[in-house]
């Protein structure tokens, strides 16, 4: 029953998915263009005849062709990099956050709540978009003023990426919610009686933070996953973009306004980005789980 309503949702997902993707196509300018007055129609029968010609693409294989300018790719052909470019930033970064979070988070969370939290929250503050010319800004500085060379503002090509400034911005909003949320719940947890009596009965500090407070507060974090891998989704479509780092956003937008709105290549990405968001998802799951049964059977 279980696997059914999942099928359902998953199918009722996809239907909305093919919908939204149709919605930029069903508005017509039927004005003359040399008038100044314009008249825009609604044309939603465009979306069912929009539906229909890519499911029946799907078997015949057209659906998984896109034009840039006169060439005609595959795109299953292409996506394969793209992909893993977005796959690489999103797991290197989560687990930048994971691993800080739960450092500051869990270990350290009385100093976190003096001192780090005061300076992310500050960040926090900053758009993400003024944060990452910020910081392009002072590698340019450094560099006139010293004519040291630090790290990349920008990836001229898929095989000469920049790494450090765009895992950096990636990292930034998840890190402050995740040991924000930690401190909360390690606060909650070090006042049990179970806490309390481990004390009392002359545990080590790092016993009982590894087997008793570690333990009850990951849950917390395996919760919060979900949200954290949305958010830095979301994050992705401005790094890839200002970073030019070939990602799946840069596939699914910088194509479109070069080379005009293709139905078939938009749906097929937005797929692929509800792909990315599953195996980073369930990457991080994976790597908590480990530290779970390492804990387990320490």
């Amino acid at each position: 029953m279980y696997s059914f309503k999942s099928l359902i949702k998953q199918l009722i997902g996809f239907f909305l998915l093919l919908i939204l993707a149709a919605i930029p196509l069903v508005f017509h300018n039927t004005g003359d263009p040399l008038q100044s007055q314009q008249q825009i129609t609604f044309q939603p029968q465009q979306i069912v005849i929009l539906i229909k010609a890519f499911m029946a693409g799907i078997f015949s294989l057209d659906a998984f062709y896109y034009k840039t300018g006169s060439n005609t790719r595959f795109f299953p052909a292409d996506i394969v990099a793209y992909f893993k470019s977005s796959y690489f930033y999103l797991t290197s970064s989560g687990l930048i956050v994971i691993t800080i979070s739960f450092l500051f988070g869990i270990w350290l969370w009385k100093i976190s709540v003096k001192y780090l939290n005061g300076a992310l929250s500050f960040l926090g503050m900053i758009p993400d978009f003024i944060f990452i010319l910020l910081m392009q800004l002072m590698v340019n500085f450094i560099y006139k003023s010293t004519g040291f060379k630090t790290v990349k503002v920008a990836s001229l090509s898929m095989d000469d990426p920049a790494l450090f400034l765009p895992i950096v911005t990636l990292v930034l909003i998840p890190l402050i919610y995740f040991i924000r949320a930690l401190n909360e719940h390690t606060h909650e947890v070090i006042s049990e009686d179970y806490i309390l009596t481990a004390i009392g009965k002359g545990l080590s500090k790092p016993r009982i933070y590894l087997y008793h407070v570690t333990t009850n507060v990951l849950p917390y974090l395996k919760a919060d996953l979900q949200k954290i891998t949305g958010i830095m989704i979301s994050n992705l479509f401005v790094v890839e973009y200002l970073y030019n780092t070939r990602g799946i956003t840069t596939m699914l937008f910088q194509i479109q306004v070069k080379f005009g709105y293709q139905y078939n290549l938009v749906v097929l990405c937005l797929i692929s980005i509800m792909l990315l968001y599953i195996s980073v998802l369930y990457t991080f799951k994976l790597l908590i789980y480990i530290v779970e049964r390492i804990l387990r059977h320490a």
